[in-house]
């Protein structure tokens, strides 16, 4: 199987949190893992924010950075930012921003899902007003928000 997995569900395979078991079945399987060069920053910015909301230690901060590059290296298919994947972002905010409060952030995990990953594969999210949204648009959504 492949999975698209969105940085609400990335960072749990790092930092234990509701629906992390979910994240690390995908984790430890042999199955792709597919993800966004946005969610190598979000990812970053989310660790440091759990270490000022004292959630994590510095030296924890540093270990799980160091495991996710080694990841981005060896473990997941990054999908890279172009002049597509912006625009497609800002179609889909004109498409569903105005009724379902799409944010910026959101319409490009959306676009490079939708313009990179094949029909198969299954967008992983714990964001539940995305996940519903993918999947209102004929996706394969797995919701790690238990």
């Amino acid at each position: 199987m492949k999975y698209y997995i969105d940085t609400s569900s990335l960072v749990k395979i790092y930092h234990r949190e509701q629906g992390t078991d979910i994240i690390l079945n995908i984790y430890k399987s042999q199955d792709e893992i597919i993800i966004s060069e946005l969610s190598k920053i979000e990812f970053i910015s989310t660790i440091y924010r759990k270490y000022r909301e004292h959630e994590i230690f510095l030296d924890t901060v540093h270990a799980v950075i160091k495991k996710f590059g080694d990841d981005v290296e060896h473990r997941f298919e990054l999908l890279r930012f172009s002049s597509p994947i912006v625009d497609e972002a800002q179609s889909l905010l004109y498409c569903f921003a105005e009724k379902y409060a799409l944010k910026t952030q959101d319409s490009f995990q959306f676009a490079f899902f939708k313009s990179y990953c094949e029909v198969e594969t299954i967008f992983v999210c714990s964001d539940i007003k995305l996940t519903k949204l993918v999947e209102r648009e004929g996706f394969k959504v797995l919701s790690t928000q238990t």
